[in-house]
């Protein structure tokens, strides 16, 4: 006979469900030139820590210890809210300066041959795309091109000075020269490029997002006249603006809005059951490198319990929390709101009903205290840690699920008078399973009830007043097959595995708690019992 089966242990509600894989067995050495009346065969022998049985739970869950050894399962979800260009962004922008003669204070001439100088001064506005107050710029990249044109007769000289913009320390100035060739209009054109730039947008006449820029216009006569009308213009245009850090006032206005999950994988073979932990706790974890302060509001929190879709929301926690901000670019600060059974009212309650997701949506509002000067670096973030943390104490009962796994036979009944298997447990953990197995063929029809009703094959160690297991307890269990039990093995496809369990006296609400020293033991043996045939 020939079996691939897996024996289904249910070690904790809080730990989840282990899963034994049992060797093949080949028993179609039973033939007929067999001459053991009997032969007894070991199907498996296995010992499982709680690593061993959570890492068939979930392998992404991280176990925690204590230094006593008291374990804790963390679930963890992390979020970037906010990334630099979602609080400042310079988009590409443009400015146009159209003036006359006149207004540089030029004169009219009948016919001019001199060679003059006259000044003006302008503000150019620099904008956010959030609509912030920038106050500084420290550029990583960007270009500023500015075009000049005139519809003078003459030659004219443009000087451009930005006096708060710097290029490696010193203040930007380019100068176009147009000689006059008898047409006009006469056009030049000039590039600044920003790497490494440096813009004090604070001397305007609003204080911020203004950049001064001072033109010189150096007239050259050709004998033409001037009537005061020409043209006299310069555009400026800033394209692909990035930068290393700005500092301004970025609003009071909404952050972020998010809502988040966590799965709680422990739970997701069962389809029922009621467990309560004594000591869980959500931490909220935000780590800001934005020199920007926050106020969150935690609009909701909840449990979803996903075979019903019900919802059970968490109650009485506190509903804000300020996050903290750096002082010094390139710094972080961290915020951290912890929630237990002490600051919310129903925690361990809405953990209860076998819930296999945290929900939770939270929102961030800036500058809570008022109009700040706040920073962005190129890489500034704000990331929310959301934890699930669960201390394996507390108490379960009425956890039921199913499984179907693959079980194919292939001997010969003629010569199989009986098979015996034993299941030998010595179970360490304050755990009881019991245990409904039926075989079936491949269109799910009974053959046979192995255990007869709902057995007790996993029997839970006692516990102390601490909630610790204090010894191991043996259970041995014994299936017989035999006749037409074994005919029907021939058909045999899946085995189902039918569980219910619960913590230590679960139903009397007794705290247990898990530890990295609890053991299982397992055997399982298989006797069967031949004809003997000679021929």
């Amino acid at each position: 006979m020939k079996t691939n089966h897996r024996i289904l242990l249910t070690l904790t509600i809080m730990i989840g469900i282990g899963m034994v894989a049992c060797k093949k067995v080949d028993l179609s050495k039973i033939s007929s030139e067999a001459w053991n009346p009997s032969l007894a065969v070991p199907l498996a022998i296995g010992e499982f820590g709680v690593y061993d049985i959570l890492a068939k739970t979930d392998t992404s869950d991280l176990i925690v210890i204590d230094g006593q050894g008291a374990l804790a399962l963390v679930y963890h979800s992390e979020k970037v809210l906010l990334n630099a260009s979602d609080v400042a962004t310079i988009p590409d922008q443009n400015a146009n300066f159209n003036q006359s003669a006149a207004s540089y204070g030029i004169p009219p001439f009948p016919s001019y041959n001199g060679t003059q100088t006259f000044n003006y001064s302008d503000v150019l506005s620099v904008n956010s795309s959030g609509g912030g107050e920038l106050y500084d710029v420290d550029f990583k990249s960007g270009v500023m091109t500015i075009n000049t044109s005139t519809t003078m007769l003459h030659s004219v000289k443009y000087v451009l000075t930005f006096p708060d913009l710097t290029e490696n320390g010193t203040v930007v100035t380019r100068t176009i020269d147009l000689v006059y060739s008898g047409t006009v209009p006469q056009t030049g054109s000039a590039t600044i490029n920003l790497n490494n730039g440096f813009a004090d947008l604070t001397n305007g006449p609003n204080g911020y997002n203004e950049l001064n820029v001072n033109v010189s216009l150096q007239v050259t006569g050709s004998g033409a006249p001037i009537s005061g009308i020409e043209s006299v213009d310069f555009n400026v245009n800033l394209q692909n603006l990035d930068f290393d850090l700005v500092h301004g006032y970025f609003g009071g206005g909404s952050l972020f809005n998010v809502l988040d999950t966590v799965d709680i994988k422990l739970f997701n073979n069962f389809t029922s059951g009621t467990v309560q932990f004594t000591n869980p706790s959500i931490e909220f974890k935000f780590v800001n490198s934005f020199g920007l302060p926050a106020q969150l509001g935690i609009n909701s929190i909840k449990t979803k319990e996903t075979n019903s879709g019900t919802e059970y929301p968490l109650t009485g926690y506190p509903s804000t929390l300020p996050i903290n901000a750096p002082t010094t670019p390139g710094q972080s600060a961290n915020s951290t709101l912890t929630l237990n059974t002490s600051n919310t009212s129903n925690l361990n309650t809405v953990l209860t009903p076998t819930p296999k997701k945290l929900i939770y949506n939270v929102s961030g509002a800036a500058n809570p205290a008022g109009p700040a000067i706040n920073f962005v670096k190129d890489d500034s973030e704000l990331r929310l840690e959301g934890t699930l943390n669960l201390p394996l104490e507390g108490f379960g009962s009425g956890f039921m699920f199913s499984d179907t796994v693959d079980a194919t036979v292939d001997f010969d009944p003629e010569f199989v008078e009986s098979v015996l298997l034993r299941l030998n447990t010595v179970n360490g953990f304050p755990v009881e399973a019991n245990v409904k197995v039926l075989l079936v063929d491949q269109n799910y029809v009974l053959l046979k009830d192995l255990t007869g009703s709902n057995q007790q094959i996993i029997a839970a160690a006692p516990v102390n007043s601490a909630g610790k297991a204090t010894t191991t307890v043996q259970k041995i269990n014994d299936y017989q097959l035999t006749g037409a039990d074994i005919l029907a093995l021939k058909d045999m496809k899946y085995i189902i595995f039918e569980v219910t369990s619960q913590t230590f006296e679960g139903n009397l609400s007794t705290i247990v708690k898990m530890y990295d020293d609890y053991k299982f033991k397992v055997r399982v043996g298989m006797q069967v019992k031949a004809t003997v045939n000679f021929n």
